[in-house]
């Protein structure tokens, strides 16, 4: 029996047999051709004969179970020769339902019918032979039936598309399971790229909230030049000439701004404040009752009424002897200027009234006072008046303080960016009331003339400091990982302010931008692990957009087979295909970034809730093109091997439905000329050479050009491709690891069902190791994100602790303390027992200590090389008093009179006889000036004893005690871009160098003693702070610093706080994928050996047994790639912390997250129980017969 179509009157002719140039039922116009016509109708015999041949033998095979089918087969190829028209038979597949309602569809084949490129009356038309095509035949063809040729074409592809689309749908629908996979891949790569990178895009918020929390919410502040002998500025002038409104003497404008042409620029360059500050004392009238609390009555303060002369000039300190003055600082702003320029975002008190202030909540509670108490201010005239005090010709008589009557308006509690969040006892004031206030509260005996001096000033023009800010949106330019960009836009603003103003006479400073320079490597290395969580999701993304395609293909691969027998094209497969991944990524694609943008004004408001800094709600226009890029063009390219191995089958293996499609054995024949190219080796050469120049001339850029985030890009490609080959490696081990795994937990197995369990492994190596790449890269992934996190989060608390030395010390405002203060600290600390177990003291610089005017040197003998140094003298216990861990040292010279070999005690050797003349110096120097434990160096020391005297520059011949690495309080370092580093030596051989200065250790002035505490808990640690800050307040004269830990870190916790969220929600999204993976995976296992699994039953093996045989092989799985991704992890991990410990020199431990991979391990074995219980139960619940006749 044949098929053969005739030329005259078959509806549907195809003249061209290539598959890749006409579709499905589109008639080829070459009928011209009388060559082709032949051989396409010989090729149309031999086809129909093959495909005869096959009905017949299906029909032989089939004799016993489908006489009926096969004669209904048979009418159908007899009807179809007879009506010479392509019919198709009906079978279990959907596919073949929707092409035969395309066939008898009255409307379609009216619409083919009526095609007049092809048809005329009934006939075929006759084409030219001229090539239309080209350019030489464009001119004999009648625009009229181009313009129909076009419409048809386009008719066309679009019916074609309906019914992709028809059968996509259906498929769909049918498949509800595997779509909703494949749409909740695309929806989470969509979703998590467009909300991430919104994220990380504004990640700098995080350094910008620690960096405003430091130093206050100012982006320039300007002061007075040292070198113009001034402390004051002149506000008025100052915000008169940035508006283009100031005149000069001759009455014309400074700038020529009068005509409102630079009137953009002059309104962003309006937002200023001026402000006032100093360090005051404050006594509550509670704890004065001998005080007169009434604002109005101020002789007391300054004069004894009853017994005169018998307190002055100092009257207050007699009547309050009482009371404890506390130390606080004084802010006199102008509260409603800050509000506009957004100094102080979250500031909700308005402006206090005259007379009235806002305290601290922290000072509040030092003074027990609330709302509506009444405190004494004692304000120095010298700090806050300054040359108004001085012009005004007081009188020596009068005293130049200030004692202020002033009434608590409110209490705030935290800084809110008005001022450094270190400091806790702040009190506020109003700017433009505060003179008038204060001429009320001076002395009522003061000098008329020098009070009505005072009274006429504009206390605007005697601003001790300017503070400016970028216009509205000023987070705007912070808002960039790039700290370079960031310093070029504030930079360019500061320029055009300071060129107007007068840049020869002001000293400018940028606040903010100077503490996000010292969170810029902190910030770079964020940067880095959150492109490798970016890189790592999208992999995983796309792995399982990918597996999800294939075994799409492979579930279908008998009604592909009936497409392609009925005549379905390569093109038409394609397209198939391409719908198929599209009906994926379209909807979810608008879903994704649908729900991205809700989550955006979620987050936005969490950020600002936990940091108090906005950051825009709406997605950034990178993350909505990167996320539709990723979105549709991920699922085209996760298609091109599934629809690969889709036109690469044979066909007879397709329609085989009778047999398994799993193979143990594979086979593969290549032929010698196909190998003449290899793409993966390609790849593999390309990748390499991109590599290759990457290390060999970027790399050195990078270095050379100082640009670190160049670097950090190279280090994150360095760990990519480290991570990528850990992954490779660990595959090439996975079946043995997987035999392994079988072993040991099912050891007490039947040994038939541990043998199906490694067979069906073997079976289905390749689609399970799609899913063992996933879960061993998202477990590599967890492991790594919270290593990272962890890295990050000791990276910054051991700064501090390397920098403070321990969780409490004192420190001297001023470069050191008096000698009767250090005796005074010193008495009270030796009795504060048990809390404070030991202390140890720092002296001052030797530099600064002399009075010299010339740093001290160290240099080689040769004085080729040399170097400033700081060299400081030590308590012998100082090591044993300090934090332990960061005291490092590459060599230590043998003492024979100290045999002590724990290097905490390295303080104590330089006090022996032997090294009593020795001098600890880094490590660098080993290098620089080739000194060493048994070579000498020369160290140059500046003196100068008295400022009559000259400066004394004398040279001693020395040997280090101890090359240092690192030490805590101190700078040490090997690397040579630390210069200036420090240097350590005994009191006795730091009062020898000085002996024209001091002659006694007692002299030796001291900037520091570090405590040694019992207790690291931070409520104990502010316990002992409260203490110390109470006797020191009350007993010390002179202004001092308790360095606190905590408190310093306290900042870091809102970073430690976004960043955990986070990385928690990462690791969610990369154990949800992995889960979908790991599901269809094992969905597709069941599906594709129903027949085995048929069989199995048939023979007798009981449900039981086929239950734990599948579920045993997800266990396997998952067990073996999540010991994969342990090592993968815990290698990238501390790969990053040994590097991170080499830029840092800082002791940052390896800490795995042992609970957290604990609750990985045991949800990944309830998925693997999940994944294949559901699927496999189903089968089972079937007849044995139901299950062998499923179509795969």
């Amino acid at each position: 029996m044949t098929n053969k179509r005739s030329s005259g009157n078959n509806k549907y002719q195809s003249i061209n047999n290539n598959d890749d140039e006409e579709d499905d039922f589109i008639i080829s116009r070459d009928n011209n051709n009388s060559n082709n016509s032949n051989n396409n109708n010989n090729n149309n015999k031999n086809n129909n004969n093959n495909n005869n041949n096959n009905n017949n033998n299906n029909n032989n095979n089939n004799n016993n179970n489908n006489n009926n089918n096969n004669n209904n087969n048979n009418n159908n190829n007899n009807n179809n020769n007879s009506n010479n028209n392509v019919r198709i038979n009906k079978s279990n597949s959907s596919s073949s339902d929707s092409f035969d309602e395309f066939m008898e569809d009255p409307e379609e084949q009216s619409f083919l019918k009526n095609k007049e490129n092809c048809y005329d009356n009934g006939k075929i038309k006759k084409r030219s032979n001229k090539p239309y095509g080209k350019l030489k035949g464009i001119s004999a063809i009648n625009g009229e039936t181009i313009k129909m040729k076009i419409v048809n074409w386009f008719r066309t592809l679009l019916y074609h598309w309906k019914h992709f689309f028809l059968h996509t749908l259906r498929i769909n629908l049918r498949n509800k399971l595997s779509y909703l996979l494949g749409f909740s891949a695309c929806f989470l790569v969509v979703f998590i790229v467009s909300l991430c990178v919104s994220i990380i895009t504004n990640t700098p918020v995080v350094f910008l909230s620690l960096s405003e929390a430091s130093v206050g919410e100012m982006d320039i502040v300007l002061t007075p030049g040292s070198w113009t002998l001034s402390d004051q500025l002149n506000y008025t002038m100052l915000s008169e000439i940035l508006a283009g409104t100031y005149k000069d003497p001759n009455g014309t404008y400074f700038d020529n701004n009068n005509n409102n042409q630079y009137a953009s620029e002059e309104q962003d360059e309006s937002y200023h404040s001026p402000r006032i500050d100093g360090t005051i004392s404050v006594v509550s009238a509670t704890s004065c009752p001998n005080g007169n609390p009434n604002p109005d009555v101020n002789l007391w303060k300054y004069h004894d009424v009853s017994q005169p002369n018998s307190c002055e000039p100092y009257c207050f300190e007699s009547v309050c002897s009482a009371s404890v003055p506390i130390r606080s600082s004084l802010y006199v702003i102008d509260t409603t200027r800050e509000k506009r320029m957004g100094l102080g975002r979250d500031w909700t008190l308005s402006t206090p009234s005259q007379g009235s202030v806002y305290v601290q909540q922290k000072l509040a509670n030092k003074l027990s006072i609330s709302k509506g108490d009444t405190l004494y201010l004692r304000i120095p005239t010298k700090t806050f008046l300054s040359s108004i005090w001085t012009h005004a010709n007081v009188s020596t008589s009068t005293i130049p303080i200030v004692y202020a009557t002033v009434t608590v308006s409110d209490t705030f509690s935290s800084s809110e960016g008005k001022f450094p969040s270190d400091q806790d006892a702040a009190i506020i004031i109003d700017y433009s009331t505060f003179l008038p206030f204060l001429e009320s509260q001076f002395d009522p005996e003061m000098n008329y003339e020098s009070k009505k001096y005072i009274s006429k000033i504009n206390l605007y023009d005697y601003s001790k400091k300017v503070i400016i800010n970028l216009p509205p949106s000023r987070l705007t330019p912070y808002i960039n990982s790039n700290q370079d960009i960031i310093l070029e836009k504030i930079v360019d603003f500061s320029n055009k302010i300071l060129y107007k103003v007068g840049f020869n006479e002001l000293s400018s400073d940028l606040p903010v931008m100077s503490e996000l320079s010292k969170n810029r490597y902190v910030s770079l290395f964020l940067g880095l692990i959150l492109n490798v969580i970016i890189f790592i999701l999208l992999f995983l993304s796309i792995l399982l957009i990918y597996s999800l395609l294939m075994i799409d293909v492979e579930t279908r691969t008998f009604e592909m087979g009936v497409m392609r027998m009925i005549g379905t094209t390569r093109n038409g497969i394609i397209q198939l295909m391409l719908f198929k991944a599209f009906s994926y990524s379209v909807p979810s694609w608008g879903l994704g970034l649908l729900i991205a943008q809700v989550f955006g004004f979620i987050v936005s408001a969490i950020f600002k809730s936990i940091t108090g800094v906005p950051i825009p709600p709406r997605l950034t226009g990178e993350a909505v093109l990167l996320a539709s890029a990723l979105g549709i063009i991920i699922p085209i390219a996760s298609a091109i091997f599934p629809i690969r191995n889709a036109l690469g089958k044979n066909l007879h293996d397709s329609l085989d439905i009778k047999h398994s499609k799993t193979a143990a054995i594979q086979i593969s024949i290549e032929r010698s000329e196909d190998n003449s190219f290899s793409s993966s080796v390609a790849l593999i050469g390309s990748l390499l050479s991109v590599f290759g120049f990457g290390i060999y001339y970027v790399f050195p850029l990078s270095l050379l050009s100082f640009n670190l985030t160049l670097l950090l890009n190279m280090f994150f490609m360095l760990l990519i491709a480290m991570l990528l080959g850990l992954v490779s490696l660990a595959l090439n081990v996975e079946q043995i690891l997987e035999r392994a795994v079988v072993n040991l937990f099912f050891f007490w197995e039947k040994r038939a069902i541990k043998s199906l369990v490694i067979k069906n492994l073997i079976a289905h190596k390749l689609r399970n190791r799609k899913t063992a790449i996933m879960y061993a890269v998202s477990l590599a992934f967890i492991i790594f994100v919270n290593v990272s996190y962890s890295m990050q989060q000791a990276s910054m608390n051991y700064q501090v602790q390397q920098s403070y030395g321990s969780y409490l010390s004192i420190k001297s405002s001023e470069p050191y303390f008096s000698p009767q203060s250090t005796w005074l600290i010193d008495q009270f600390l030796s009795q504060y027992q048990p809390e404070i177990e030991d202390y140890a003291w720092e002296s001052t610089s030797f530099s600064i200590m002399t009075k010299q005017y010339q740093q001290s040197q160290i240099t080689n003998i040769g004085h080729i090389y040399s170097d400033g140094t700081n060299m400081y003298g030590i308590s012998p216990n100082l090591f044993a008093t300090t934090l332990p861990g960061f005291l490092k040292a590459s060599s230590i010279a043998q003492d024979p009179d100290y045999t002590l070999n724990d290097i905490q005690y390295l303080s104590e050797q330089i006090y022996s006889f032997s090294s009593s003349q020795k001098i600890m110096i880094g490590s660098l120097y080993t290098d620089v000036i080739g000194a060493s434990i048994d070579q000498s160096f020369l160290l140059q020391l500046a003196i100068k004893s008295d400022e009559t005297s000259s400066v004394n520059s004398t040279r001693y011949l020395v040997k280090p005690s101890a090359m240092v690495d690192s030490a805590p309080s101190f700078k040490f370092s090997k690397f040579p871009s630390v210069t200036n580093q420090d240097s350590i030596v005994s009191f006795p051989t730091y009062l020898s160098y000085a002996s024209s200065v001091f002659s006694s250790v007692r002299e030796i002035p001291m900037t520091q003693v570090i405590l040694k505490l019992n207790t690291a808990d931070k409520s104990g640690v502010e316990t002992i702070k409260n203490r110390l800050a109470s006797f020191l307040t009350a007993n010390l004269g002179e202004e001092y610093d308790i360095l606190s830990y905590y408190d310093k870190i306290e900042p870091f916790s809102t970073a430690s706080v976004i960043i955990q969220y986070f990385f928690s929600f990462t690791t969610v999204l990369a154990m949800t994928i992995s889960f979908f993976s790991l599901m269809s995976s094992v969905y597709s296992n069941i599906l594709e050996q129903t027949k085995e699994i048929g069989v199995l039953c048939a023979l007798g093996i009981p449900k039981s047994w086929m239950i734990r045989i599948y579920v045993y092989e997800a266990f396997v799985l998952v067990m073996a790639s999540s010991m994969l991704g342990m090592f993968i992890g815990s290698t990238v991990g501390y790969t990053m912390i040994l590097q991170r410990q080499l830029f840092t020199m800082l002791p940052i431990p390896m800490t795995l997250p042992w609970q957290l991979i604990i609750i990985v391990f045991v949800c990944s074995m309830f998925f693997s129980f999940f994944s294949a219980f559901g699927p496999i139960r189903k089968v089972l619940n079937q007849p044995v017969v139901s299950i062998m006749r499923v179509v795969t």
